[in-house]
Parts: C-alpha cells; structure tokens; sequence
C-alpha cells in the first residue's frame, strides 16, 4: 500500500485553518470559574452579606436594637424599687412595704407610732414598758391621764408619779406635759421631755439605743448573755430588766 506525501507546505495550510476555527469554541476562564459561574459565585455572596448584614451595625446601633429588644419583652428588675416598674408585685414568702419587698412578718402596713409602737410579726404593737388605752399606747405609770390604770384622770391634780396621782412630781422626776419622768432612761422623754426613742431602742444615760434582752437574767452583770453589736449588759430602771446595748451604760 503506498502513503501519499504531505510535504511542509501542505501541514502549514492545515494549521493555519485550525487557528481560524479556535477563536469560535474557545472558552475564557477567570480565577475562580468561568464568566457565567462568576457572576453565580458574585450573586452567593451578595446573598451571604444580606445574611450577615447585622454584623455590620456600630456598637451604638447594636446597643439602640438590644435596648429596644429589651424593652419590648420586659425586664425581671426595677431599678428603684418594684412599684417602678409598674407591678408592684414580690417573690413568693415577700410583701411589698412601702417601695421595698420584705419578709412578710417584718413589715407592719398601717405604719406605727415611730415611738410608742414597735412591728412585731406583722403588726404594730405597743413598745415595752406600755399598754393599749383607748387605741393608744400611754405609760401608766406617769400618763396623767391613766394614771395606775386606762382612764384613770389625775384631773385637778394634774401629775401622775409612779402611777399614782399628785400635786407635784417627786423622786427625782421632772414633769413633762403632766407626766412625771426620768430623763435618764424614759424612752418617751429620753434626755429631755417630748424626745422620743424609736420603737426598738431604749433609753440607757440619756441615750437612745438599740437594744435587746439579755435572756432569763435580770440583773448585770449576765455572763455570756450579751454578745456580737450589742456585748455590753446594762440595768433598764425603765424596763425593770437587764438589756444589752452597744457602748457603755453612762
């Protein structure tokens, strides 16, 4: 079988053919895929940065979408109290005194006498040392008005000492609007007449302190019986009983 001969002339002709036919098919490719996957890719991630758009915000404006988030679901605190945030409700075991939640036996509602009353479990009692006459709590024992007992009016007389009746006060007593007191340990005329101690302290030299009992024992000294704040035992004339109070007793 004999091979035809294509000479040099003949393979330049047939490459030059090939050249004019390429541009037609070729196919131009960019870093990442071709023109048409590019502009897929480009709409991907434009899609991407809708997505993460909030990424973008500025502190101020995250913080301006947090706040109002928050203040569209509500806050479990108020900043001055509970009635500020417009429900003045409290945790269970709690009741809302005055603008503050409490234990519900440590708040009397129908507010004390800040100095003939103390809160006792709830409710307001008479401090101690006094008794309930006609919806208020007097001494007996200098009220002029019930003197020795409720009602009793020392009238003309007009001083009630030691819970009797007289023309003037004795014992060492001063008399203050009809009473006759000691300055020293009245808790209603603590150091003076008219000046009151709170409900909860008692009248030590002339001083309102807080106090508390010292147990069974009646008489300092009461070994062991004062401790912490209130570590040092003195003798109430008024309470008629021995009291711990921080400080000494003159």
């Amino acid at each position: 079988m004999s091979r035809s001969f294509v000479g040099p002339t003949t393979r330049l002709a047939a490459l030059a053919a090939l050249l004019v036919v390429a541009p037609a098919c070729q196919v131009t490719y960019t870093i990442g895929g071709s023109d048409s996957a590019g502009a897929s890719d480009s709409d991907d991630h434009s899609s991407d940065g809708d997505d993460h758009s909030s990424d973008d915000l500025s502190d101020s404006e995250y913080d301006s979408v947090g706040s109002a988030s928050d203040s569209e679901s509500g806050s479990d605190t108020c900043p001055d109290g509970p009635t500020s945030c417009g429900e003045p409700t409290c945790p269970d075991g709690q009741i809302l005194c005055g603008s503050d939640c409490v234990a519900a036996d440590s708040c009397c509602l129908a507010a004390c006498d800040p100095v003939r009353e103390r809160c006792d479990g709830g409710e307001c009692r008479c401090r101690d040392g006094l008794v309930l006459c006609g919806g208020t709590c007097v001494d007996t024992r200098s009220d002029p008005r019930h003197c020795g007992e409720c009602d009793n009016d020392c009238g003309d007389k007009g001083f009630c000492n030691a819970s009797k009746c007289i023309e003037a006060c004795g014992d060492g007593r001063v008399p203050c609007d009809g009473a006759c007191v000691e300055l020293a340990s009245d808790p209603l005329h603590c150091d003076g007449c008219g000046n009151g101690c709170a409900g909860d302290e008692v009248c030590i030299a002339g001083d309102c302190r807080p106090y508390a009992y010292a147990g069974e024992c009646l008489t300092c000294p009461c070994p062991d019986a004062c401790v912490g704040d209130l570590d040092v035992c003195c003798d109430s004339a008024y309470l008629g009983a021995a009291v711990c109070i921080d400080g000494g007793c003159d």
